[in-house]
């Protein structure tokens, strides 16, 4: 089936920025790449088991039932959950064996009662509120801390705590946050109940602050190969893993003074070469300010004309003559064009890569790539033999 739009996938990418973060921590030191929200957009599986192959220590997903999912598909390596959790998880936890933050201290209690009236023990970690103040235990209450951290059958083998600044060069809050969680730490130390598991580095983090690296650290947008500071070209050595394109459906002649789309925001001032190229905001391209940006066609930056539409965008193609219907036109590939980067279109929209790469429509077909081979997803599947979906009981 020939397909109106697309995303491409590269999988070589990820195996090369998760080198690149090792090649910058101390040996030794644990990655955990956050696959929440489908891997920001790029397929949690797809990127799951790619990142188990490279070596990976644990996945990072914001909900429990994320982690379910990759368990039911067969993921089998260590899987913390982000945020917090409630007592209705209890059983869900220790059924799929995933790894819960505990954030506050009547959550945690009640889930060590559930493990000691079950005779079972449960991995967990502590987060910690440094300045963030979204979730976790704030740093200076130490004694509520260490009362958990000596909970009988909760074993905490990991705490951590999240940067709200990083990504802001010189910002004074990051080193306050910094020096209030190695107070702590220092503090735990010295009792002796330091988890062995310490963790602070986001992307920004890990690749500006070697200093919080601790023995994990867990870049999300940095290891989908998009500069955690914001600018393009990045300072760092990674590389895009997506790339959005589509087809252009349709060539006309606009006159002079007619307009082009919702709201007439575009006139045009001389007879103008119009392609309608098939992607919208109902596939995750932000819909924006009227004419505002660019795609790449035959490689030559078009402008966008007027508003972008749900299943099409506009575009000035008057210096395009040999243009034809069915063409390939790139939406979004730094590989290409810096202009059309991630980086370069979240700018021009006033928001960060995150953004961009979560809005991607699950209509967009995926196509992926993987040691120098391109693979549909059932052939990756295969590839690297996910099972088929698993239903798993679960002991109330």
């Amino acid at each position: 089936m020939v397909r109106p739009n697309w995303i491409e996938i590269n999988l070589d990418s990820l195996s090369h920025n998760i080198q690149t973060v090792r090649d910058r921590i101390p040996p030794g030191t644990k990655i955990l790449l956050p696959v929440k929200a489908d891997a920001y957009g790029h397929g949690s599986l797809a990127c799951s088991y790619a990142a188990k192959l490279c070596g990976v220590d644990f996945l990072g997903v914001a909900h429990m039932a994320e982690g379910i999912l990759l368990r039911q598909y067969g993921i089998d390596i260590p899987v913390l959950i982000l945020g917090p959790c409630i007592p209705e998880d209890f059983p869900y936890l220790v059924e799929f064996q995933l790894t819960p933050t505990l954030s506050d201290e009547k959550t945690a209690t009640l889930f060590d009662d559930y493990l000691r009236k079950n005779n079972v023990t449960a991995k967990a970690h502590l987060k910690i509120d440094t300045g963030m103040n979204r979730y976790g235990i704030a740093a200076h209450h130490p004694e509520t801390i260490q009362k958990l951290l000596r909970l009988s059958h909760l074993k905490f083998e990991g705490i951590f705590t999240h940067f709200a600044t990083a990504d802001i060069p010189n910002h004074p809050n990051t080193e306050k946050q910094a020096q209030a969680f190695q107070k702590l730490i220092n503090a735990l130390e010295t009792a002796g109940l330091k988890p062995p598991i310490v963790h602070a580095a986001n992307s920004a983090v890990t690749f500006t602050h070697p200093e919080i690296h601790f023995n994990l650290v867990r870049p999300g947008i940095a290891l989908y190969g998009y500069n955690p500071m914001g600018n393009f070209p990045s300072a760092f050595p990674l590389k895009p893993l997506m790339k959005m394109k589509a087809t252009v459906r349709m060539i006309h002649d606009v006159e002079a003074g007619e307009s082009v789309s919702y709201g007439s925001f575009w006139t045009a001032t001389k007879k103008t070469r119009v392609a309608t190229v098939a992607i919208g905001y109902g596939d995750g391209y932000l819909r924006g300010n009227y004419n505002e940006g660019v795609m790449l066609v035959h490689g030559k930056l078009c402008p966008i004309l007027g508003r972008v539409c749900m299943d099409a965008t506009m575009l000035d193609v008057s210096e395009i003559p040999e243009l034809a219907a069915g063409d390939t036109v790139d939406v979004i590939n730094g590989e290409a064009h810096e202009q059309i980067s991630m980086e370069a279109i979240a700018e021009t929209h006033h928001t960060i890569p995150y953004e961009i790469t979560c809005r991607v429509a699950r209509r967009l077909y995926r196509k992926y790539r993987w040691q120098g081979k391109n693979y549909r997803w059932d052939a990756l599947k295969k590839e690297f033999q996910i099972p088929e979906f698993k239903e798993y009981p679960c002991r109330k």
